[in-house]
Order: structure tokens, then C-alpha cells, then sequence
């Protein structure tokens, strides 16, 4: 995989801020509706939300639009919540991919606790390009740049630095 640039990077973070916010003020049962964020190489985005009658209605168009329309822009990220069976039980998760050019260069997998619960991101990111985890090295220093763009959203204040003060050492979609 080749080393994707931090802007890149820090676009899926700001997403990644994004949906968290949204997820952390939605009522118990709800889920949050999948987005996206595109950059030019000017730098101007554009946020889209992917509607549709049911969640896995909205998902289907979401991850359409990761191999169809992303290919528009030089840099986006899909952001979408999906449930990742464990041994424990289901976890909610934040899947983002991130897009070059129309290609999938790398998909994020972060655990929460949703908000009716007290909302909370449950271990580290999980960072995987398209054979896979990340070398610890390159998994770190794709996490530490999404996580700078996370702390450059306007609205989260104090939020994502709270977040990340609380968040759980150790994710439940880690096997030991």
C-alpha cells in the first residue's frame, strides 16, 4: 500500500469528528446516516449524506458510492455505522474508507459505545489497507493524522479531546 498523504488523511479524520458528533446525540435505536466528504485539490469540500428509506438502504448507496461517484474527486471519505459481531455480542462501529482517484486506499474501523448508553469510542482505530491490518507503524501514523483532522472540526469543541481521554485501551473487535 502506498503511503497516503496526510490531507487525505486528515479529510477522513474530520469525518470521522463529523459522524461521531451525530452519533453522539442520536436517540437509542437510531443509527447514523452515512456520509461523505470530498476534497479538490483547491482544497473546498463538499459534505453528502446518503439518503434512503432504511439504513441498509442508505448503506447500499454509500458503498456505491465509494467504487462510482468518489472516483469524481481527488480525495473523499465515506463514513458509515455498520455492527460487527464478537464473541461478546454486537459492537457498533464507524467504517470509513478512504478514496483516491476512485480507488479504495484504506477502510478505518472504529468500535463506540452508542449514546443512549454514554457514548464513547471503545480502543483504537483499526487501520486496514486492501491486504488487510497495517504494520503497526503505518497503522499509527495514519490513526495520528485522521485523529489531527478529528480535532480541527469547528463544532466539536472540547468533545473529540474528551472522547479520546476516555476512550477504552483496548477495542472489542481485537481478538487476543
Amino acid at each position: 500500500m502506498a503511503v497516503l498523504p496526510t490531507a487525505a488523511l486528515q479529510l477522513a479524520g474530520f469525518l470521522m469528528a463529523h459522524a461521531f458528533w451525530t452519533a453522539s446525540e442520536l436517540p437509542a435505536g437510531a443509527s447514523y446516516q452515512p456520509q461523505s466528504l470530498c476534497m479538490r485539490g483547491d482544497g473546498s469540500r463538499q459534505l453528502q449524506s446518503f439518503e434512503g428509506a432504511t439504513p441498509k438502504e442508505q448503506d447500499d448507496k454509500a458503498r456505491a458510492f465509494i467504487t462510482g461517484g468518489a472516483a469524481q474527486w481527488p480525495d473523499c471519505a465515506i463514513a458509515r455505522q455498520v455492527k460487527v459481531g464478537t464473541p461478546a455480542g454486537d459492537v457498533d462501529a464507524l467504517v470509513i474508507d478512504v478514496v483516491q482517484s476512485g480507488s479504495n486506499v484504506m477502510t478505518v474501523v472504529q468500535a463506540f459505545r452508542p449514546a443512549p448508553q454514554g457514548f464513547r469510542l471503545l480502543g483504537d482505530e483499526l487501520v486496514m489497507g486492501d491486504g488487510g491490518p497495517l504494520p503497526p507503524l503505518p497503522a499509527a501514523q495514519a490513526a495520528a493524522a485522521m485523529r489531527e483532522g478529528a480535532i480541527d472540526h469547528p463544532g466539536l469543541g472540547d468533545k473529540w479531546q474528551a472522547w479520546e481521554m476516555a476512550r477504552d485501551r483496548v477495542s472489542p473487535l481485537v481478538t487476543r
